[in-house]
């Protein structure tokens, strides 16, 4: 491989072609090694690699490459010429841009290391450095599916220079200033990450721990007293636990994931005198490690999970009952209890804390081994896409408890026999419901599912006692959805969440003896005392007869309002619901109706109903939502002059492509971390980097190598020449799932077509908003957009 400076333009020989290797990494890179048909010296090595992008073009002989061998400055390699997901051909007379390899460590031993098309930016850099190469020459992208985009942008801007980087970051929509009276929402408090991110209640049911979200970005571990209602501070971390573990009524293991990936576990004894009055003592699991499980039937012993020089995992059974016992603890590779199985990575213990189900890494796949004594056997793949979805064993280990809608019109919940490998009893089923979750109690017998009917969350129980608590409750909280989060081992102190589209999340503790309800936290004490939009459910039969749901939030007034469309992301297997929702609030509180639809392919609601989604993107799905405008129009005090459709992810897609296929209809389009090009997420998303993925995606979405045409016709930016409505698009740059790509081949095409889009753009951003402060910001420039589009003023409901 010989490397082409800029400005050269090499005559290629018969049997050679050019290769763009492109390669993103957030650290300096020591070097990454290429290799042609296997050989096992390098044909081409790129050194000096400094963190962002790195572009080098080469000339190479024909033939099957592979990037072989990824290095960091300080030694540490990774092998890449095993997978051959990262192979690719160079062909003759064509320039092959494999995609960019992204280099992301996750820990100091560990990384991600992904392909990704991003070809838009390969030919912007191609055409600054090499401008002769790429006017002459074809760029092909080299992977599994074909991608068109590259003849398509050349053929339209063959002429054009394009800009020298992409559009402004983090600094709001570039093309239109946000106007001054959207300033009142600045540091506005609907952003903020929730509270409480962790409960647990010990076994008694008299003491509970929540971690605490400080403003100060620390993390606070409170402890309640349940008895006398007191409230002592545990502790104060810079980091967010992992876990919170009862291994008995007074001693807590609390984990910590560290930088590095590992987890360090802390035990904190509180026992009580008999005067009743409680000391605090914690020390350190010496060992890095996870607890795999702690054993109801033998308190303070746990069974804990270690690893290796080699990072072969160890597990061993432990006493936390004092520091004695933990600092004692010297666990020998020879004396681990997960013998027999090779790559064995994690294990499920039965009610003894005997290990009686392994699993195995094999490849890319993840197998579930039986283990009975000194044999193993398989019991099913666990990487297979097969409708069947483990979510527990049984005490004495013989059964799995799984939801599953194989062979059935809706998920189930069953019980499958491993020895026989067969369901042999369905628990639960309601025609036409999935079931969301199973609840156990503290020995692992199944008491009740969880289920959504018409966005409303409910809980059967399987037996009376449970039933009748379940009704009182029900009466307590009128209309608003009850999840139980944590129950005593005797089921007479419950923790419940409780929420509806109207009221913010509360926690609560039911003593069921004395029949009294108590709130123990809010997770969004800030919204306390503002006045929030209803929600009411919208019912409609689609033209082929299908019936779905939409979900209307209408602020008060009395003038017909404004209306946001707001398709959910997915689409397949996600659903809309009557929890509270910030961003439908945040809408709301600014005088906009709000409307949500659970398309078809949306959880839920059956089996047939989230098939009927499957290659129904950009078509039957629009159509559902299309029926649901038409309805709540008709019905509803809403101005149907003033529409605009906002979405993310899925729901970025769909707005896009309604204001393709009804251009009239809406005002503006807003697009966060959206697909624009349904043949680029097969070569630009972590959802199909694997062979198992692009084959689910396949039969979601479509074969690009069959349905090229029909996805291209389906996919907005291809259809940028119609897309008059004004757009807005919302994405960060890391994101793994919907490739940024997506956003910087819509804003180019729009651009060129003569009607920019808005863009706001974040570095530090992947699928969804990680921090407050650059979620606060999308949402003042998306409100600020949605207003001057809408040529609405806001509103004071709800504020």
């Amino acid at each position: 491989m010989a490397p082409v400076k800029p400005g050269q333009v090499p005559t290629l020989k018969p049997g050679e072609g050019f290769v763009l290797v492109a390669v993103d990494t957030n650290i300096d890179l020591h070097q990454v090694r290429l290799n042609r048909d296997g050989k096992v010296w390098g044909d081409g090595t790129m050194s000096g690699l400094v963190s962002g992008q790195n572009y080098r073009l080469y000339v190479a002989p024909v033939g099957r490459y592979e990037w072989r061998e990824l290095s960091l400055v300080y030694g540490l390699r990774y092998q890449l010429s095993s997978d051959k997901e990262f192979e690719f051909d160079v062909d003759a007379g064509a320039i092959a841009y494999p995609g960019d390899l992204v280099f992301r460590p996750t820990s100091y031993w560990r990384a991600d290391i992904r392909r990704s098309n991003r070809g838009l930016a390969a030919i912007n850099w191609l055409q600054r450095n090499h401008p002769a190469i790429y006017g002459q020459y074809a760029l092909n992208y080299s992977g599994h599916y074909p991608d068109p985009f590259p003849a398509f942008y050349k053929g339209i801007a063959a002429s054009q220079t394009p800009p020298p980087a992409d559009a402004v970051t983090n600094t709001g929509t570039a093309n239109t200033p946000k106007e001054p009276e959207k300033q009142e929402d600045a540091g506005a408090p609907w952003w903020r990450h929730s509270s409480i991110i962790a409960t647990s209640l010990n076994p008694a049911g008299t003491l509970l721990v929540q971690q605490i979200r400080q403003a100060s970005g620390k993390w606070n571990l409170d402890l309640i007293d349940l008895q006398n209602n007191s409230v002592v501070q545990l502790a104060s971390a810079d980091l967010p636990l992992d876990s919170l573990r009862w291994t008995s009524d007074q001693t807590l293991l609390v984990s910590v994931r560290l930088s590095d990936g590992t987890h360090r576990v802390t035990v904190v004894r509180m026992p009580m005198d008999t005067q009743g009055k409680r000391s605090f003592s914690t020390y350190q699991i010496p060992l890095r490690g996870k607890v795999l499980d702690q054993l109801p039937a033998r308190p303070d012993n746990i069974l804990f999970a270690s690893y290796t020089r080699d990072n072969e995992l160890m597990v061993h059974r432990m006493d936390v009952a004092s520091k004695a016992a933990v600092d004692a603890f010297r666990p020998q590779f020879r004396e681990r209890l997960n013998t027999g199985l090779k790559d064995d990575i994690w294990w499920l213990s039965d009610g003894d804390g005997r290990l009686r189900m392994g699993i195995v890494r094999r490849g890319e796949d993840h197998i579930l081994v039986r283990r009975e004594r000194d044999r193993f056997e398989d019991v099913m793949n666990l990487s297979d896409e097969n409708d069947f979805d483990p979510i527990g064993l049984s005490s004495d280990a013989s059964r799995i408890y799984a939801l599953t809608d194989k062979g059935r019109t809706q998920r189930d919940l069953v019980e499958f026999d491993v020895a026989s490998h067969t369901i042999t009893r369905t628990i639960y089923s309601q025609p036409g419901t999935d079931v969301r979750a199973a609840l156990f109690d503290e020995l692992r017998n199944i008491i009740g599912v969880e289920y959504y009917r018409s966005g409303q969350l409910l809980t059967d129980y399987f037996q009376d006692a449970d039933a009748a608590i379940a009704k009182r409750v029900a009466a307590s909280f009128p209309g608003r959805a009850v999840e139980l989060v944590e129950r005593s081992r005797d089921g007479q102190n419950l923790i419940l969440r409780v929420d509806s589209a109207d009221m913010p999340p509360e926690l609560y503790h039911l003593n069921v003896a004395q029949g009294r309800a108590a709130q123990v936290g809010e997770l969004f004490p800030w919204l306390a005392g503002r006045t929030f939009a209803p929600t009411q459910t919208l019912r409609f039969t689609a033209p082929d007869g299908l019936k779905v749901e939409a979900f209307l939030t209408l602020p008060a007034g009395d003038a017909p309002r404004p209306l946001v469309v707001f398709p959910h992301g997915g689409p397949i297997g996600v659903a809309d619901s009557l929890h509270f929702d910030p961003e439908v609030q945040f809408l709301a509180s600014h005088g906009y109706a709000v409307l949500r639809v659970n398309f078809r392919g949306s959880e839920g609601y059956g089996r047939a109903f989230r098939e009927a989604g499957h290659r129904n993107y950009g078509s039957g799905i629009e159509n559902d939502i299309d029926a649901a405008i038409t309805l709540a129009v008709s019905g509803h005090p809403i101005d149907s002059q003033r529409m605009c459709v906002v979405g993310s992810s899925y729901g970025g897609y769909s707005a896009l492509v309604s204001a393709v296929r009804w251009p009239a209809r809406f005002r503006c389009v807003v697009s966060i971390a959206g697909i624009s090009d349904r043949l680029l997420f097969f070569t630009a998303s972590d959802a199909a980097r694997s062979e198992k993925g692009r084959q689910l995606a396949e039969k979601l979405m479509g074969n690009p190598n069959q349905d090229l045409a029909t996805m291209r016709d389906a996919s907005p930016l291809y259809r940028y020449d119609v897309l008059t409505t004004p757009v807005m698009l919302v994405h960060g740059k890391q994101d793994a799932r919907v490739d940024f790509e997506h956003s910087r081949r819509m804003a180019r095409m729009l651009a060129l077509a003569g009607r920019p889009a808005d863009e706001v753009y974040f570095d530090d951003e992947g699928h969804g908003f990680s921090s407050p402060a650059n979620k606060t910001k999308a949402w003042e420039e998306i409100s600020a957009f949605l207003d001057r589009m809408m040529r609405h003023q806001p509103s004071s409901a709800g504020l």
